[in-house]
């Protein structure tokens, strides 16, 4: 039974000593999980959406003097879908680790939920960018489709991982996204691993630039890119983007077309207390949730970049 007990955390135990702990860990870095919307609640574990996306006009016939109006087959409106994932992030101390001060003086219990909703994040975090959609069973979760598996239009591989991210790359796929959809829809962030953001920050132009975080919705200045068609591009390094040889990723999203949901009257995160059956503190933080992208059109990506500058 993994419980945390006094045995295993000698050092956390409170003594007469003044002790800064500083929580260092790569947790913390879950921007979609901060930053999109909360759509409405899913009322079914495979929660389903309508998308109207019509094609802009490619020819012109005009109508003859005196014609009768022909009437065409009316735009039908597609049902996109994804299934909801439980995430669960647990923990279960001995009522003795529950009760002791620890080095900080915080309550052992207090603390450890506080790391546990961290880890829940960065859970939530991995899946709506990777996860791969899958109906589970008995046995079986079910994976929600995340971001980058939901993005299948716009897609670019480039086989041999020795494509370096140029600017003329970076142009291109807001073009795309461009092409695609309407001005106000224009995709407007990218993420990418911190490799391919230190590439951008080489491009040498006066096209890229830090700005500092207020109204962006993140804690420090952020790069940006005025993009030579469409909006100026949000540059942000995320943790969980594919990165490594073959794998190097870039995706370009429009945040307002991508909504999370969670499961109805339950789903949003919360802290369930599990049953005792020993001389322990258990719990869990819990949520069921999914995404929504509204139209996939929008979006961008691109795998293969190679992993030097």
């Amino acid at each position: 039974m993994a419980f945390k007990n006094t045995y295993d955390s000698t050092n956390e135990m409170r003594d007469s000593l003044l002790s800064i702990m500083r929580n260092a860990s790569p947790n913390e870095d879950n921007y979609f999980i901060s930053n999109l919307a909360k759509g409405p609640a899913a009322t079914q574990t495979l929660h389903e959406w309508n998308i109207y996306h019509e094609d802009r006009q490619t020819s012109f016939t005009p109508s003859a003097e005196g014609a009768t109006t022909s009437y065409p087959v009316l735009q039908v409106e597609a049902r996109s879908s994804n299934y909801t994932s439980i995430a669960e992030s647990p923990i279960m101390l001995t009522r003795t680790k529950a009760s002791i001060a620890t080095v900080t003086g915080e309550d052992a219990l207090a603390k450890e939920k506080a790391r546990a909703l961290i880890r829940l994040k960065n859970k939530m975090e991995y899946a709506i960018i990777n996860g791969s959609a899958a109906a589970g069973d008995t046995a079986t979760g079910r994976q929600l489709c995340g971001i980058s598996g939901s993005v299948t239009t716009n897609v670019t591989t480039y086989l041999s991982g020795l494509q370096s991210f140029t600017e003329t790359i970076l142009n291109d796929m807001v073009q795309q996204s461009w092409d695609a959809v309407g001005n106000s829809y224009v995709a407007s962030t990218l993420a990418v691993p911190a490799i391919l953001k230190r590439r951008i920050a080489g491009f040498g132009t006066n096209l890229t630039r830090t700005q500092p975080a207020e109204g962006k919705k993140l804690t420090q200045e952020v790069r940006v890119y005025d993009s030579e068609v469409g909006p100026t591009v949000m540059v942000i390094a995320n943790k969980d983007i594919a990165h490594g040889t073959l794998t190097n990723q870039a995706l370009l999203v429009n945040e307002d077309l991508l909504e999370l949901s969670f499961l109805v009257k339950t789903g949003e995160p919360h802290w369930e207390a599990r049953a005792k059956a020993g001389d322990y503190e258990a719990g869990t933080y819990i949520t069921e949730f999914t995404l929504v992208n509204f139209d996939e059109q929008a979006s961008v990506k691109r795998d293969g970049f190679a992993t030097s500058l």
